[in-house]
């Protein structure tokens, strides 16, 4: 038979406001103030150490020097906890939830239930087919076993107080949905750039149509009335014209090289911060092989962006100009 830790046998360590100590929580002494020893885990409430555990899964780590309390319970309620974590840069929200929705909680993060009498449990997962969830207890080991609990035995200790708990969901570069509109967001980001090249491939497709219309010239003119005077004309006008074409062709591919690299450096920061920012459970339920196939079609979209796009994109003015 499966049974719940309730920590029955011990009371949960009571936190208090010490006006005198800035507010923090507890009145440890200096030596232990570092967080994350030890010692100092074991001497926190089991919602404290409820919290400190999720936020570690995330990559966080919380103070619990840091944690004050705004309501006048003998434990830390909810809301204190969760605006704990916002203070700590996470992202966090104080619910009541149902059995129903913790069964959707399948390939999540761990979520903070708060039990009853004062204590905390670690959801870790749940099994819609089996109707269990598994939980953890606070205090059990990093490598303890979770445990199924079905809906019968937690409501008896669980009236469905809950924080959930994720890395700040602020939309930010690194947050953002991998899809055409990021992409067309990308390129956006350049078009200073982007209107020099437009300029410099619209002056250049101008300078394509000049030879002909000097040709033409060349023989009505210098040809039928040998007239030395228009040929020289017409020699210093393309002698400019093709030092002024060379030097605004490499200009243009300058930019175009530097717009690439640009554009080049920030998907891959993409990617990198994405990677760096997914949970550990992602690696542990997708293999490695999976992961560099989608890395691969994301470099497939790099080489289109900064080689086909760019081309495209100065053939098309040519082609206008031409038309």
């Amino acid at each position: 038979m499966v049974s719940i830790p309730l920590n029955a046998d011990a009371r949960p360590t009571s936190i208090r406001v010490d006006a005198e100590a800035t507010g923090k929580v507890g009145s440890q002494s200096e030596a232990g103030r570092a967080p994350g020893g030890p010692a100092e885990f074991d001497r926190i409430a089991p919602r404290l150490k409820a919290v400190l555990r999720v936020a570690r899964y995330h990559g966080v780590e919380l103070d619990p020097n840091e944690f004050k309390v705004a309501s006048a319970s003998p434990v830390p309620n909810a809301t204190d906890l969760s605006q704990w974590a916002q203070n700590g840069g996470m992202w966090s929200r104080a619910l009541r939830i149902r059995w129903s929705h913790l069964l959707r909680f399948e390939h999540t993060g761990p979520v903070v239930l708060l039990f009853n009498d004062g204590g905390a449990g670690l959801l870790t997962g749940a099994s819609p087919e089996r109707n269990v969830v598994f939980l953890k207890s606070a205090d059990a080991p990093e490598d303890a076993e979770a445990m199924a609990i079905d809906e019968l035995r937690l409501s008896q200790v669980w009236a469905g107080e809950a924080v959930l708990l994720r890395p700040a969901r602020s939309y930010i570069a690194a947050d953002a949905p991998f899809t055409l509109g990021w992409l067309i967001d990308l390129v956006r980001f350049e078009s200073r750039s982007m209107r020099d090249i437009g300029i410099a491939s619209f002056t250049l497709s101008l300078l394509t149509v000049l030879p002909p219309l000097m040709v033409m010239t060349l023989v009505n003119k210098v040809l039928q009335f040998n007239s030395v005077s228009t040929l020289v004309l017409l020699s210093a006008t393309i002698a400019v014209l093709f030092v002024y074409e060379t030097l605004l062709g490499h200009a243009r591919r300058l930019i175009i090289n530097v717009v690439g690299a640009r554009l080049d450096t920030k998907l891959n920061l993409h990617v990198f911060s994405r990677l760096l920012r997914l949970p550990l459970d992602y690696f542990e339920r997708h293999p490695a092989g999976e992961t560099m196939y989608h890395l691969a079609q994301i470099y497939r979209i790099r080489e289109f962006l900064t080689g086909k796009l760019l081309s495209t994109f100065l053939d098309l003015i040519t082609l206008c100009v031409l038309i």
